[in-house]
């Protein structure tokens, strides 16, 4: 388990077989669970969560935002979001289409303690 598990994870994934494995993954790893399906719900859901979402973990191609784009938007309403984008087009290719920095990018398929590892390695660089 890790060692901050108040935090909340705002996970967003379009395709609904993801999403759910993503969620228990993130629980896995010792964290709360806020999940979207699009990046209009997970807009609605940090407008309603009122900062307590922690970080935001999503899908860089999402059916109605570019992920890139949601993480302009929730970075906008709450400064200092971390984020870290998951893609299975890679990171050179994500970056090219112009999604801006996240604190860390995971190549889809991943493993549940790369994820593990990369929640907590976010957390621990932002305190």
């Amino acid at each position: 388990m890790s060692a901050v598990s108040a935090r909340t994870v705002l996970v967003v994934e379009d395709d609904p077989h993801v999403r759910a494995l993503l969620e228990r993954l993130v629980r896995g790893a010792g964290y709360a669970v806020v999940a979207a399906g699009s990046g209009a719900e997970a807009l609605t859901a940090l407008d309603e969560a009122d900062g307590a979402v922690d970080l935001l973990l999503t899908d860089v191609g999402l059916g109605d935002l570019h992920g890139g784009e949601l993480a302009r938007r929730a970075v906008e309403l709450h400064p200092g979001l971390p984020v870290i984008y998951a893609s299975g087009q890679g990171r050179a290719r994500a970056l090219a289409a112009g999604m801006p920095p996240g604190d860390a990018f995971l190549v889809k398929p991943f493993r549940a303690e790369d994820l593990r590892e990369v929640l907590d390695e976010v957390f621990a660089r932002r305190g």
